[in-house]
């Protein structure tokens, strides 16, 4: 892959995001595969009837979770947010101990994407109406006037400063 060449990068892109969900999807089967195996441990030292062994098998992924996904288009494209879904999913079970497959837990999990995200998730007549910030350097002389100007988005100029990075300097990286 040479440098520049946009289409082999966003195909490395893809698979990468690909990857990254089948990562997840094999892990949560591995947790619901832990847990059967708990609760048929528990069940077995309780006294109870007499019952048949059960084997734990590997799930399919929850149907919520694939609405979930379907729902957001960006999921599995877009590498920030899916990594940030990531994070947040594991911040939301692990931590705060949500219930992966409840209500509750998808209507969290929007709602710190949107909180982490809000420029992916204003109207697009809004972001038509925004202007568009120029940046240019404040020493211009008639000797460096021949240099092109570049017109920062505002999603770019929202990443620019969140990173804490001046326009100037972040401009030059979009330039480029």
């Amino acid at each position: 892959m040479s440098i520049g060449d946009t289409d082999a990068a966003v195909e490395a892109q893809e698979k990468l995001s690909s990857l990254t969900i089948a990562k997840e999807r094999a892990r949560q089967a591995q947790i619901q595969q832990e847990r059967q195996a708990q609760r048929y441990e528990q069940e077995r030292q309780a006294p109870q009837q007499p019952q048949a062994p059960q084997q734990p098998q590997a799930q399919a992924p929850d149907p919520k979770a694939e609405d979930w996904a379907e729902r957001n288009e960006w999921f599995g494209k877009d590498q920030a947010m899916t990594y940030a879904a990531f994070g947040i999913h594991k911040s939301l079970v692990e931590d705060e101990k949500f219930d992966p497959s409840s209500d509750e837990y998808y209507n969290e999990l929007d709602k710190r994407i949107a909180a982490e995200f809000p420029h992916k998730f204003e109207q697009n007549s809004q972001q038509s109406n925004r202007p568009v910030q120029t940046v240019a350097s404040a020493s211009r002389t008639a000797k460096n006037s021949g240099r092109r100007k570049v017109k920062l988005t505002p999603s770019q100029v929202a990443i620019a400063k969140k990173l804490g990075v001046p326009l100037e300097e972040y401009a030059k990286y979009v330039k480029e």
